[in-house]
């Protein structure tokens, strides 16, 4: 019976779940119909902006962390907290996803300033007929519906030959831009065949439209891949552009760890071990050697003398104020400890890469590639050439900007070691014969992919007065045990003594004796022991009846408690919540506070109360934010930073060989002439009087030729006895003013 009653309901969910599928499969209802809202409308839109995920490239920040690729994609618009993470990446047709308003506006703007000749031989390659429109804006609109569904380009694609999709992956591998001489070389180098072969097939993808090339300086020019295309190629090319995994039983693991926590575990419990054993220092600032062998027998589960994974962790908690020279010993700085440990998980991590790639060169950038694989082994030579390839569009990419067209010989067999992060416990090295692979280890894993919240969220307190923490507990709370007990093992779980001198020593840090109880009761699994309570209660004394504060205090209206406490990112802020709606905040970050409260659509008062006493400032906290500010600035897609080619559709000139190139060696080309001031007034005259919006070309002091879409207003004199006219920037809302004698071109939209 409940069969029969239920099998209508599942043929319709079976229905809508197929329509759903078919609608993803083809993907391109939406964005053509928002590619036709957009071009119907001149480009008139929302106005947001395309929001490209990733630093340079980006960067769309490939939602996994990225594919073994460096692509160029934008740098992301985005706000301190608010910017999104990595997440898994878009690939394949059946996961096309629709385009923005944003993204499809830029296409527009793209497309609309791309030389004719280039924009046809896309739209060609696209299955147009460029031949059979009327107009250039027409033909602007085909093209971007063509990229908005997607398989149009898929199918284009498609129907390359290998060696053209194989081409078309090593040029987006670096970058979207490449030195023709050296780009050959490159690919004779990576895939073999032969210089003059490679020049043809280029060719053919100059002739579909998807590579032009820079001007020419003595025979050499650039290749350029559109960048709005690139993100667009990098979904059609996943096999191409994946880095090659390996996976064979006899491989040989030569650097496997037992145990391999992560970082903050490891960092969190060093700081404890030198806050209760603080090392001493020589005159040229090392451990003296007996702290020295001290320590490294202590932590001999997590790393071996002298390794590069310890000195890494020196130097962080050196460089980030964590830990600071005090007379002969190094100490921990508990405040800077504390804000470290309160920042949210992505900020932690970017801090931590911002150091691993000061201390090995594009360290992100490995571990994200190794990563592409999957949990697969990487062999290391395609892994060196991938790392070539990136590092060399790095270079190429500068050279553009600069105008160094002149080919370099470099060193195309140089070998590229990955030695020093194996060493510091981020890769692990598989050997296989006389070949070598690598993986991540489980470290490195937590770093790209954090587990989905705190594996642990109490420890054991045992009746004989010790502790046990496993390494899934969050950070803070491990290091407030270590506030409270001697730390006496590090392994899989560190262990810890409650002792009366780690009790004195808890109460001198400023804790209290019912902070200590409840901490103790609350965060043991089994609860605070009956005796381990008395013990305590006798050990701390009946505690002090007065305590002094330096702080400001923060107070919050009673309707507001919820949503400040429901905050994320005013946690590092709050030193200590006295009551519901009072908290203790540090006087020197009360600019950040006031703007952070602001932002969540509070209104704070202007002014402190100010009360007798000023409190001086904490220079680590300070410059540990400094560091933070920087490491955000590089927190996006690691492969695909530093490689936005940064050119203008203006600078596409078809490839010479090309058919493209051909033809416009035999037509000359015939240039417009420069308006007078005079045409310029008289068409500025004829807008204003039909209230007419004009695309105007203006040089710019620097003689740099600019486009404008503007609504102007009237026609004035400067102070400076200049003629002006005064309109309306219609991208940016600006009423501005532009010199009519530096006017070159008017053309008024209809």
């Amino acid at each position: 019976m409940s069969t029969q009653t239920d099998a209508p309901a599942d043929g319709r969910r079976k229905r809508r779940r197929r329509r759903r599928r078919k609608n993803e499969e083809e993907g391109g209802g939406g964005g053509e119909a928002q590619a036709s809202a957009s071009t119907s409308e001149g480009g008139k839109g929302s106005g947001e902006g395309r929001k490209r995920n990733g630093r340079r490239g980006g960067r769309r920040r490939d939602e996994d962390g990225g594919p073994g690729v460096s692509t160029p994609s934008g740098r992301s618009s985005r706000r301190r907290r608010r910017r999104k993470r990595r997440g898994p990446a878009v690939a394949g047709l059946n996961r096309r996803r629709r385009l923005s308003q944003g993204e499809l506006e830029e296409l527009e703007d793209y497309f609309s300033r791309l030389p004719d000749i280039l924009l046809g031989n896309l739209y060609k390659g696209l299955g147009g007929q460029p031949g059979r429109v009327g107009d250039t804006k027409r033909m602007v609109q085909l093209a971007i519906r063509a990229i908005a569904q997607g398989k149009r380009l898929g199918t284009m694609l498609k129907g390359l030959h290998e060696k053209e999709r194989m081409a078309l992956a090593v040029l987006i591998q670096c970058g979207g831009l490449a030195h023709s001489e050296e780009l050959l070389r490159e690919m004779h180098l990576s895939l073999g065949g032969n210089e003059r072969d490679w020049t043809r097939v280029l060719l053919v993808l100059a002739d579909k439209g998807l590579v032009g090339a820079s001007e020419e300086q003595d025979g050499a020019f650039f290749y350029l891949v559109p960048d709005p295309l690139v993100e667009h190629l990098v979904e059609h090319l996943e096999s191409e552009l994946a880095v090659g995994t390996f996976q064979h039983d006899d491989i040989a693991v030569a650097n496997q760890r037992a145990f391999c926590p992560p970082l903050d575990f490891s960092v969190t419990t060093l700081c404890t071990y030198i806050d209760q054993r603080p090392p001493r220092l020589t005159q040229q600032q090392d451990i003296y050697k007996a702290d020295k062998v001290e320590l490294d027998e202590f932590f001999a589960q997590l790393w071996e003398a002298n390794s590069e994974l310890f000195h890494f962790h020196i130097d962080f908690l050196i460089q980030h104020g964590l830990c600071e020279l005090s007379g002969d010993r190094l100490a921990v700085n508990r405040e800077v400890v504390e804000e470290w440990l309160q920042l949210d998980a992505q900020d932690q991590k970017d801090l931590l890469f911002r150091s691993l790639d000061l201390r090995f060169r594009y360290a992100e950038w490995i571990m994200y590639a190794v990563h592409s694989g999957a949990g697969e082994w990487v062999a290391e030579q395609p892994l060196q050439g991938l790392y070539r390839r990136w590092t060399r569009g790095e270079d190429w990419r500068k050279r553009f900007h600069k105008g160094e067209f002149a080919a370099t010989r470099t060193n195309e067999r140089e070998s590229y070691s990955f030695a020093p992060l194996v060493d510091a416990g981020m890769l692990e090295l598989g050997e296989w014969g006389q070949e070598k692979f690598y993986r991540l280890t489980p470290r490195a894993i937590a770093m790209i992919e954090p587990p989905e919240g705190d594996e642990f969220s109490q420890f054991y307190l045992t009746p004989s007065y010790e502790i046990m923490a496993p390494a899934g507990l969050p950070p803070m709370l491990l290091f407030h045990i270590g506030e409270l007990a001697e730390l006496t093992g590090c392994d899989r779980a560190n262990t810890y003594k409650v002792t009366e001198i780690s009790v004195e020593q808890s109460v001198k840090k400023g804790w209290r004796r019912d902070d200590i109880l409840d901490f103790l009761r609350d965060g043991s699994q089994i609860g605070l022991p009956e005796n381990v309570e008395q013990t305590l209660k006798i050990w701390m004394g009946p505690g002090s009846d007065v305590e002094f504060h330096d702080c400001v205090l923060l107070t919050v209206q009673k309707s507001k408690i919820r949503q400040i406490e429901a905050a994320r990112s005013m946690r590092p802020f709050l030193l200590h919540r006295f009551v519901p709606g009072m908290y203790a905040i540090d006087r020197t970050r009360f600019p950040e506070v006031y703007a952070e409260l602001t932002e969540l659509g509070l209104v704070p008062a202007k002014d402190i109360r100010h009360y007798p006493g000023q409190a001086e400032q904490i220079l680590a906290r300070s410059n540990l934010h400094e560091l933070l500010a920087e490491a955000r600035e590089t927190s996006d897609n690691p492969l695909a930073r530093a490689h936005e080619a940064d050119t203008q559709p203006e600078d596409l000139l078809p490839v010479p060989g090309s058919s493209a190139g051909r033809r416009k060696k035999k037509k000359k080309k015939v240039e417009i002439p420069r308006m007078t001031t005079a045409e310029a007034r008289q068409a500025l005259d004829r807008a204003i009087a039909l209230k007419q919006q004009v695309k105007v070309q203006y040089s710019g002091k620097d003689g740099k030729r600019l486009h404008y879409q503007l609504q102007p207003t009237r026609l004035a004199l400067n102070p400076a006895g200049d003629q002006v006219v005064v309109a309306t920037n219609v991208e940016t809302g600006d009423l501005r003013t532009f010199k009519v004698a530096r006017i070159e071109r008017i053309k008024v939209n209809n």
